[in-house]
């Protein structure tokens, strides 16, 4: 399985220069950054994944919740899904702020309506209704759309792709595992507790700060559980509408955006002034334009010139709307300056990028490799429709048939495109620099996965007659 013609799924672009430089690579077609210690060669080395402990005991928070036979989904279109698939009582309830405002938090664990209470309790942190005037009812009924137009199901339509009398026919149980209302509501959880554990919104204004939470809840309305290069190899309508250029990103924001034009009683766009509504749709969209894997590297690189730069004395502050995040220090010296539009819209880009690849990052390896099952069985998907469509396959999808091969996926995701930019967002935000050491841990509990069948495979050998 490899993605870029060698067997790891990357191919080195340059080498650095010295112990500083970032290495410039691709990682399964796509362009990435190392900075030096997430090279593939200096990788840390980590204790037993059961080391790791969740941050806070919500025993006592359990004994109040009312359970329902309810169940996610009990297999995955790969066969097996080696016990990673947890089977979940989902809860009804809504959590409170002090469990959402936590790293532990897993969404995977509620019944879906039960998100749409999460997605109003962060707006209600920031006093974004009042702030704004933004009616609770408007938003709910908003959230509840956008999680009934996440797809369960993919929306291709039976005449769309046609190659050598090959059609392709409109599945009803095909599922989205991963690209479905949970992962958008896990986008915007995690952007959540960047603004707020780790002290972005310290740069930003009450309404970036909107703009981030509801750009990461609708940054993959409608996603067919396949991905941008699929659309452009087919010809479908998206590509061609949005010229081939983040189709789907594109494709959520359209839809995202036309809601609220297309309805009055979902229209929250209407309670800002002309001025405003035209920020948030420019703000909004460019954030989410972010999450395009695409412009992985983009981020990367902007990220990176941060850090060269360094910390700067920023004392002037003439955005009223900017205040201190009460989790940061004060501090002058600052990576980013409140007072340049630049600058703030970069940090809405980070952080919904980040936010989309950050479930590798849990600091529970029973969610994470919940989360990898489902993109892998994605996939897996997506490589068999390209071998029925005798489409080019997208290599590093196919073959994903056991459990050595999907961990060795994740470890790979990890060091080539996750742990370059979460080492760099550790610099630029200290509270966040955890999240890369719960990734390494991760690395360890799939490591064990591909010793333990080494092992095994030797024992086998050397049993031989």
């Amino acid at each position: 399985m490899n993605g870029s013609g060698s067997s790891t799924g990357f191919a080195l672009a340059r080498k650095s220069n010295n112990g500083n430089d970032p290495i410039h690579t691709t990682w399964c077609g796509i362009d990435v950054v190392l900075t030096d210690n997430c090279h593939p060669s200096k990788s840390k080395k980590s204790g037993h994944i059961d080391e790791l402990t969740t941050p806070k005991d919500q025993a006592a928070h359990s004994e109040k919740l009312t359970r329902h036979e309810s169940w996610r989904r009990t297999s995955s279109s790969l066969g097996d899904d080696y016990g990673w698939l947890r089977k979940l009582d989902l809860r009804s309830d809504t959590p409170s702020i002090n469990e959402i405002r936590d790293w532990s938090f897993d969404v995977l664990k509620f019944e879906e309506t039960a998100l749409i209470g999460v997605f109003i309790e962060m707006l209600e942190y920031y006093d974004l209704f009042e702030k704004f005037q933004l009616d609770k009812k408007t938003l709910e009924r908003y959230c509840q759309e956008v999680m009934d137009r996440h797809q369960k199901d993919c929306y291709y339509q039976k005449l769309d792709i046609q190659r050598e009398g090959v059609v392709e026919e409109r599945k009803a149980d095909v599922l989205c595992e991963y690209h479905n209302w949970y992962h958008a509501v896990s986008c915007s959880h995690v952007s959540f507790l960047f603004l707020t554990l780790g002290g972005a919104d310290a740069f930003l204004s009450p309404l970036e700060r909107f703009c981030i939470i509801m750009g990461a809840l609708i940054h993959d309305l409608d996603h067919p559980g396949t991905n941008n290069d699929f659309e452009v190899k087919r010809s479908t309508p998206l590509a061609k509408l949005y010229g081939n250029d983040a189709v789907l990103e594109r494709h959520a924001i359209n839809m995202g955006l036309n809601m609220c034009q297309e309805n009055p009683d979902l229209d929250w766009l209407n309670s800002f002034d002309q001025d405003d509504c035209e920020y948030v749709k420019h703000f909004l969209s460019e954030s989410v334009l972010a999450t395009d894997p695409a412009r992985h590297a983009d981020v990367v690189n902007e990220a990176l010139s941060f850090v060269e730069k360094g910390p700067k004395d920023y004392r002037t502050n003439s955005n009223p709307d900017v205040s201190e995040s009460d989790d940061e220090p004060s501090s002058s010296m600052t990576h980013f300056n409140s007072d340049d539009p630049t600058h703030r819209l970069f940090l809405g880009k980070l952080i919904l990028h980040s936010a989309d690849i950050s479930n590798p990052l849990h600091v529970s390896f029973e969610v994470a490799s919940d989360w990898a099952i489902r993109v892998i069985t994605e996939f897996s998907r997506q490589a068999e429709k390209e071998k029925q469509l005798q489409l080019p396959i997208t290599a590093f999808m196919d073959g994903l048939d056991s459990q050595v091969k999907i961990a060795k996926v994740q470890i790979g995701f990890f060091r080539f495109m996750v742990q370059p930019l979460y080492h760099t967002i550790g610099i630029l935000f200290s509270n966040l620099a955890v999240l890369e050491e719960w990734g390494e841990k991760n690395c360890v509990g799939y490591q064990m996965i591909i010793d333990e069948h080494d092992e095994k495979q030797n024992d086998g050998k050397s049993g031989e007659p």
